[in-house]
């Protein structure tokens, strides 16, 4: 078993796009005759953007929503022929190289800019703020700005849109938002509307319009926190690692920093080369189970950067090389991103984001005095 687990990567993140497929075909049955749009922001929340996004178009998807510009260029790259919608605000000067993608409109101001800079046809979304707080224009200014692109030679209407802030748990609020919408969007140019979230497009049906941008539930997680196998969803992502030391401690004797854990009888510790450097998140210490052959094993030490420790127990029942699963299942027995996000009061979103942070700017400076 040595010779396994030398062969393993500290940890192993495994991603399943025959799932990501399946999502895709459950939404666009579920959506229809709505489109579905593959949100595939920061690196596909954590999955691969450019894996991702290909099986999500062959599965059906019609477009692919990522957040940034520098997101864009890496999906144009990778896959040249593939509709591509930029969400948020351009920063100043991006606006210059807008090949092979349309982009999301969210003030004035920005609209501006782009109307100076743009130099070939560019399909442009119209962002109306109908109660998310965030981007996205007062309902007069997004109507100018959907005038003047009408009388632009370049710019082209390729979509009205808007932002559902808690279609996850406020049904009041969610439906005021979707009339605010439709009122802005009455009389307008015939145009691809589209506001819904993964929530919105689970749980309503008016707010399906003509697509809905799908993010958390493509790759197999819901959006309400609960269990993504009762809606139909397959997660896709699975976090593995191995058994890398067992070592029998005596009562007394603890493990990890701060001695969280302290045996109270002969107990047998499994120590994985996993930790927060890898996406566990510290807050977890104590709080979170691993699969070992099938069976629930509580993590009980802290955290550290770099490995977790598990109770084993009086008996050792493991083996150095075990595979080790932190997110997926093993036998009868599941842990998804939900349960680590429910034990550390957070999103799933924010866990298989930080397994696999988005790639950043980084320099390197030396600051005279």
């Amino acid at each position: 078993m040595i010779s396994r687990a030398q062969r393993l990567s500290r940890a192993t993140v495994t991603i399943d796009l025959s799932a990501v497929a399946a999502n895709v075909g459950m939404l666009r049955g579920l959506a229809a005759p709505a489109d579905v749009w593959a949100v595939v922001k920061a690196d596909g929340y954590g999955h691969g953007a450019s894996a991702v996004g290909a099986a999500a178009l062959a599965a059906g998807a019609t477009k692919l929503c990522v957040a940034t510009w520098e997101e864009a260029r890496a999906l144009r790259d990778a896959l040249p022929e593939a509709p591509v919608l930029v969400m948020s605000p351009l920063a100043p000067g991006e606006e210059a190289d807008l090949a092979g993608v349309e982009v999301a409109v969210s003030s004035v101001e920005s609209f501006a800019r782009l109307r100076a800079a743009v130099r070939e046809p560019l399909g442009v979304h119209v962002k109306v703020d109908t109660g998310m707080g965030r981007w996205g224009m007062a309902e007069d200014e997004a109507r100018r700005v959907v005038d003047e692109v009408g009388g632009s030679s370049l710019l082209r209407l390729s979509g009205l849109m808007s932002h559902l802030s808690s279609a996850d748990d406020d049904a009041d609020h969610t439906r005021r938002q979707l009339e605010r919408f439709r009122r802005f969007a009455d009389g307008l140019p015939d145009c691809p509307r589209h506001v819904a979230n993964s929530a919105g497009a689970l749980a309503y049906p008016e707010a399906r319009f003509d697509a809905v941008r799908c993010g958390i539930a493509i790759y197999g997680l819901s959006p309400f926190g609960d269990d993504s196998a009762a809606r139909g969803l397959a997660p896709a992502l699975r976090l593995e690692s191995y058994v890398a030391q067992l070592k029998l401690i005596e009562p007394g004797e603890g493990a990890g920093y701060g001695r969280r854990f302290v045996a109270e009888q002969p107990t047998w510790i499994g120590l994985v080369p996993a930790g927060y450097a890898d996406g566990v998140p510290r807050l977890l210490s104590g709080r979170m189970d691993v699969l070992v052959r099938g069976r629930r094993r509580r993590v009980a030490a802290t955290i550290s950067m770099d490995q977790l420790t598990f109770v084993v127990g009086e008996r050792c029942d493991v083996e150095l090389g075990d595979p080790v699963v932190l997110i997926g299942s093993d036998g009868d027995e599941r842990i998804g991103a939900e349960e680590w996000a429910a034990r550390s009061d957070t999103i799933a979103y924010e866990i298989v984001c930080d397994i696999a942070p988005r790639r950043r700017r980084v320099e390197h400076v030396i600051v005279d005095g």
